[in-house]
């Protein structure tokens, strides 16, 4: 109950969490794509399996690389800022 009422009065951040679920989504999608890609008899599809991925996780950490730097500053702080 105490980490939902953190969730609540935002003094905890779901973001991260989410963006770790669209991380795997996105992974999924890269090696569908992949598939449909050779079931076309595309000769790129390696392309996409070796760097999509990669692309994705490249974008996904810098989002959370935001979400890491505030939870940093709270803590420096001490406390999570109150308006």
């Amino acid at each position: 109950m105490k980490n939902f009422w953190k969730i609540l009065t935002f003094e905890r951040m779901i973001s991260p969490v989410l963006l770790q679920i669209v991380f795997w989504a996105g992974v999924c999608g890269t090696f569908y794509g992949t598939f449909v890609l050779y079931s076309l008899g595309n000769d790129v599809w390696p392309l996409p399996l070796i760097f999509g991925p990669l692309l994705i996780r490249v974008l996904v950490e810098s989002w959370i690389l935001a979400f890491r730097t505030y939870d940093r500053l709270v803590e420096m702080s001490g406390g999570p800022a109150v308006c």
